[in-house]
């Protein structure tokens, strides 16, 4: 396959309110792109629609030249298979382990030693240690919980994995670890990455493209190298106000 994902005029609706308008990009395969802008911008509204959790107003999602928002309710088995999702929030089920958690998806398709045994060669390839595969959720700092869940997401060989704030309230040594380790596993494993983030400098630093979102609107997109060298009145803006550049 080819992993591309194309987003196409979409405009997203709750109501009479407007969300976003005529949004468009294309990620190429095994490629990775980033959406930045201010809060409540509609980033990860975009991420839920083009996962299917939201019903888009008009557009098109294509993944590898499907397309496949006609029947959001009814997903079909090519997108349940070939997405990874990482949401804010982490998502971890509190009352099932790490290795649990990890494997859930095919819990009841495997032996429980064969699922064991997977989830520690995805703990090593998030950075965590087998020990950490007999605990709970609410025994792991938050840096820990973003690894498992990406863990999680990365476990059944997805072609695209989508990552909602994969940094949000992490300290700076934390987030360049999982950011390094999201670079690191979209390399390994060919996959392509889209995801939203409001570290700004993380995401410039470790994602090929950027899309940034203003106004229901997107107002600059393209690479991550060229963020800096911006002419974009409102990008530019944005820059200064968030001190990081």
């Amino acid at each position: 396959m080819e992993n591309s994902v194309k987003v196409e005029n979409l405009s997203i609706k709750f109501g009479n309110q407007t969300i976003l308008k005529n949004i468009s990009f294309n990620i190429s395969p095994q490629n990775s792109i980033c959406v930045i802008g201010q809060g409540s911008s509609g980033k990860t509204t975009l991420l839920k629609c083009i996962i299917g959790l939201i019903k888009p107003f008009k557009g098109n999602i294509y993944f590898d030249h499907t397309h496949i928002n006609k029947h959001v309710v009814n997903k079909s088995e090519f997108d349940i298979k070939n997405l990874g999702v990482v949401f804010q929030k982490d998502a971890l089920f509190d009352s099932l382990t790490v290795w649990e958690n990890i494997m859930f998806k095919g819990l009841y398709d495997k032996s429980k030693k064969q699922n064991f045994n997977e989830s520690l060669s995805l703990l090593k390839m998030v950075d965590l240690a087998d020990d950490v595969a007999s605990l709970y959720p609410n025994e792991l700092s938050g840096g820990m919980k973003k690894r498992v869940a990406i863990a999680r997401a990365i476990a059944f060989k997805p072609n695209f994995l989508f990552l909602d704030e994969p940094t949000a309230g992490l300290d700076p040594i934390k987030s360049n670890k999982i950011f390094r380790i999201i670079k690191d596993l979209s390399k390994e494993r060919g996959m392509t990455v889209f995801a939203i983030s409001s570290d700004i400098k993380g995401a410039v630093e470790n994602f090929s493209q950027i899309v940034f979102l203003e106004n229901k609107k997107i107002h600059w997109k393209g690479q991550s190298s060229k963020v800096k060298l911006t002419t974009n009145k409102s990008l530019s803006n944005f820059i200064k106000k968030s001190n990081l550049f």
